[in-house]
C-alpha cells in the first residue's frame, strides 16, 4: 500500500526546511515526505572541527560535485567546484551568512532595463517576509544603515568592524562609497572561532538544525525525512495533477514511489530543472513545465571581481579575525548602476591572513610568529558582479548520473561584451580605492560565474510563454507542483540570495497553508 502525505518536499536546504516548519506550525498533524539526495553530516562533532582547524579537512567535501559529473561551455566558464552541499540541511552546512535584502529595484530588472526577468511581487509584497526571515536566520546587522527599505530592526546587533577594516574605511569615504557593516546570520552565542565553515557549537544558521528541531518535535507526528533518497520523477496522473514522486534509495538501491496532495521542489537552481527535465510523460513531452522549452534557461550568478594589494610591512600586526567579511558597501548597488550591472563591494573576509593555528602546529615559537606577522601584508578588495539572464544561457542534462543518482549537467554560459566593460571600468575603481591606502597592486581580474549563487532556471513568469512558474510558484499547467528554490529568480541583483530565498520560502508555506 503507498502511503499518501500532505506534502512531498524534494529537498532539505534552507527552502524546504524553512517551508516545512512554517506549515507545521499552522498544523502539526500535517503530513510531510521530506525527501534528501545527499547523506547526512554530524553537525558539531569536535572531532570534525579539529580536523577543519588544523587539517582544513571539511567532513561534507565529498558532498560537492565532481570532475567529471559536471561539464561547462560556452565562451565564459562556470565554476562547479565547492559550490553546494548536497545533503542534509543543504548548502546552508557550508555558507558564510550574508544576508541581504535584494532592492525594490531587483524586482522590476526587465521594466528598468529592458534585460533579465521581472518578479511578479514586489519588494513592498516581500518586506513582511523579510522581516521574519531575518528573525528566522538570526541576522546580525547595523539599523543605522538604510540600504533598503525596513519595518523592523535586525533582530541581533551587528558585527564591529575589525582592526584591519580602518584603512579600507578611509579609503571607502575618500572615494565617497559609504562603508556598512555586514548583516550575517549568528547567534548570540557565536565564538568568533574563525572557523564558519564548520562551526563547533552551531552559532551558524544551518538548515539541518531546523530539519533536527522538526524531527525531533514529538507533535509532529507525520513528518519524515529520508536522506540518500533522490528524486527521479515527479509523478502525474494528467496534464494538470501530480500525484507524487518516485525516488531512489542509494542504500538499497530500489525505486520507491510516494504519494501526496502537493509537491514542493525545493532542491536549488540545478536539481529543479533537472527533476522536471526528467519527468517527461504523456502530458507533458520534454518535460513538466517545459512546453516552451524554459527549463534551465536564463541560468545566472554572479561573478567576482577582485583586485588585491601588498604593503612590504604589518607593524600593526593585523590577521583577519573572522571567516566572514565586515566591512562592505552597497553604494554601487543602487538604481542607476542597474542598467550595466549593478556591484556589492565588501574586503576579502580572509585577508590579512596569518593561519596562527598553523604555525603553531609547526611549532613555531612567539618570536617566529611575531616576525611573520610583522612581514608583508595584503588586502584585498572584493565584488560580486550583477549578471543578466539570457534565454540562450543554459543548464542542460548530460549522459551518466553522478555519486548521488542524479543526471549530470552542463553549463553553456556566454558573458555579452558590454558586460566585460562594465566589469573593467569596476575593477579600474575597486583599483583606486587599493592604491589609496598605500598597497602596490599585484592582482586584478574579473573571475567566471560560479554556483554558490545560481538562479534562474525555473524563473517566475506570468505566463507559460515567459516562466516555469507563477507568481505563487505554482508550475505553469499544474495545480499542485510548487518550486521553491533560487531556480525561480528571475533576477540575480548584486547580492547574495539566501535572504531572499528563505522570505520566499515563507511566502510560499503561507499561501498553502496561512489562514
Amino acid at each position: 500500500m503507498i502511503k499518501e502525505y500532505d506534502y512531498i518536499f524534494v529537498g532539505s536546504g534552507v527552502a524546504g526546511s524553512t517551508a516545512a516548519k512554517r506549515i507545521l506550525h499552522y498544523n502539526h498533524n500535517t503530513s510531510i515526505l521530506m525527501l534528501e539526495a545527499g547523506p547526512e553530516v554530524e553537525a558539531k562533532n569536535r572531532r570534525y572541527w579539529w580536523d577543519y582547524l588544523v587539517l582544513n579537512r571539511q567532513p561534507y567535501a565529498f558532498t560537492y560535485d565532481q570532475p567529471g559529473e559536471t561539464q561547462s561551455i560556452g565562451d565564459t566558464g562556470w565554476v562547479f567546484d565547492g559550490s553546494r552541499v548536497t545533503g542534509y540541511g543543504g548548502s546552508t552546512v557550508h555558507w558564510g551568512g550574508w544576508c541581504l535584502r535584494y532592492k525594490p529595484e531587483d524586482f522590476e530588472l526587465f521594466s528598468r532595463t529592458g534585460e533579465g526577468g521581472d518578479w511578479l511581487f514586489s519588494y513592498d509584497d516581500l518586506e513582511p517576509y523579510y522581516v521574519q526571515a531575518e528573525d528566522h536566520l538570526s541576522v546580525c546587522g547595523d539599523d543605522s544603515e538604510n540600504w533598503s527599505p525596513r519595518s523592523a530592526p535586525y533582530p541581533r546587533p551587528p558585527f564591529e568592524y575589525t582592526a584591519a577594516d580602518g584603512e579600507m574605511i578611509q579609503a571607502f569615504e575618500k572615494h565617497g562609497i559609504q562603508p556598512g557593516k555586514m548583516p550575517v546570520a549568528r547567534y548570540r552565542k557565536c565564538m568568533t572561532t574563525g572557523t564558519c565553515k564548520y562551526c563547533p557549537i552551531g552559532a551558524r544558521f544551518s538548515g539541518q538544525y531546523i530539519v533536527d528541531e522538526l524531527r525531533s518535535d514529538s507533535r509532529n507526528v507525520n513528518f519524515e525525512i529520508r536522506s540518500e533518497s533522490p528524486a527521479t520523477q515527479v509523478l502525474m496522473d494528467s496534464k494538470r495533477r501530480a500525484t507524487g514522486v518516485e525516488y531512489l534509495d542509494l542504500k538499497t538501491g530500489e525505486k520507491i514511489r510516494a504519494h501526496a496532495d502537493k509537491v514542493i521542489v525545493c532542491s536549488g537552481a540545478y536539481e529543479s530543472p533537472k527533476l522536471l527535465m526528467l519527468s517527461r510523460n504523456k502530458y507533458w513531452e520534454h518535460g513538466v513545465g517545459n512546453d516552451h522549452d524554459l527549463l534551465g534557461r536564463y541560468v545566472v550568478s554572479h561573478s567576482m571581481l577582485k583586485v588585491r594589494g601588498k604593503s612590504l610591512r604589518n607593524d600593526e600586526r593585523w590577521f583577519q579575525e573572522y571567516d566572514f567579511p565586515t566591512l562592505m558597501s552597497r553604494s554601487y548597488d543602487t538604481p542607476e548602476y542597474q542598467k550595466d550591472g549593478k556591484i556589492f563591494l565588501f574586503k576579502n573576509r580572509a585577508l590579512p591572513n596569518i593561519d596562527l593555528a598553523a604555525l603553531m602546529v609547526q611549532g613555531k615559537s612567539r618570536k617566529e610568529i611575531d616576525a611573520i606577522l610583522r612581514g608583508p601584508r595584503e588586502t584585498e578588495l572584493q565584488a560580486f558582479l550583477e549578471e543578466k539572464g539570457r534565454h540562450g544561457n543554459r543548464l542542460t542534462l548530460a549522459p551518466g548520473k553522478n555519486r548521488f543518482g542524479l543526471p549530470k549537467m552542463k553549463i553553456e554560459f556566454n558573458r555579452l561584451p558590454k558586460a566585460k566593460v562594465n566589469a573593467n571600468k569596476h575593477l579600474d575603481m575597486m583599483e583606486g580605492v587599493v592604491k589609496s591606502m598605500g598597497y602596490t597592486i599585484n592582482k586584478k581580474e574579473l573571475q567566471d560565474p560560479g554556483g554558490h549563487h545560481t538562479s534562474g532556471t525555473c524563473r517566475m513568469g506570468a505566463t507559460p510563454e515567459l516562466g516555469v512558474t507563477d507568481g505563487d510558484l505554482r508550475v505553469h499547467g499544474t495545480d499542485n507542483l510548487y518550486i521553491c528554490s533560487n531556480a525561480v529568480f528571475p533576477s540575480g541583483s548584486a547580492v547574495n540570495p539566501t535572504l531572499t530565498l528563505t522570505a520566499v520560502a515563507f511566502r510560499l508555506a503561507d499561501h498553502l497553508a496561512g489562514p
